[in-house]
């Protein structure tokens, strides 16, 4: 008996290494700063909009091939300023329509020092029949975050830096 847990004990103890997931190459992109302003007096759920407009710009920066990587952060009183920076003032969501969730935020982008105000974005979705709730409320903040990428990037990400980094060789 104890012979065949030493040969057990010996063969997982070499396929263990082979099971090892591969270690994440570390990304050296420069970070964008995306500092979310949340509505305090609004009960959330155990994913906050800071959690969810951070997968979601991770997602969008990943499909659009940015060539900086999104980091979200809440905002406090020890946030410090940045030499670039999107800062989104998130509203709570609505269903002004029957049927229908509305995403809003008051976003601002300084870069360079300069602050350019979008004022607020708006993003409504209507969730398909049986849809999963927490889906749903990801698919709205991906589409507010969409939304707010199309304003911002013509500023962080000018047509020749975007054009040069796409261009297949």
């Amino acid at each position: 008996m104890k012979t065949r847990f030493a040969i057990a004990l010996a063969a997982a103890s070499l396929l263990l290494p082979v099971a090892a997931p591969a270690a994440k190459e570390p990304d050296d992109r420069p970070v964008l700063a995306i500092v979310v302003v949340e509505n305090l007096g609004h009960p959330g759920g155990a994913i906050t909009a800071v959690e969810r407009l951070d997968m979601a710009f991770d997602r969008i920066a990943k499909e659009r091939k940015w060539p900086s990587r999104p980091e979200a952060e809440r905002f406090a009183s020890n946030t410090p300023d940045r030499e670039t920076e999107l800062r989104i003032f998130t509203q709570p969501l609505r269903n002004d329509v029957p049927g229908e969730i509305t995403f809003r935020a008051w976003v601002t982008l300084t870069v360079g020092g300069e602050k350019h105000d979008f004022g607020i974005v708006k993003h409504d979705y209507r969730p398909r029949l049986g849809e999963q709730f927490d889906d749903t409320i990801q698919k709205v903040y991906v589409g507010g975050a969409a939304k707010i990428a199309d304003k911002v990037e013509p500023l962080l990400f000018p047509i020749e830096e975007v054009s040069a980094q796409t261009r297949k060789p």
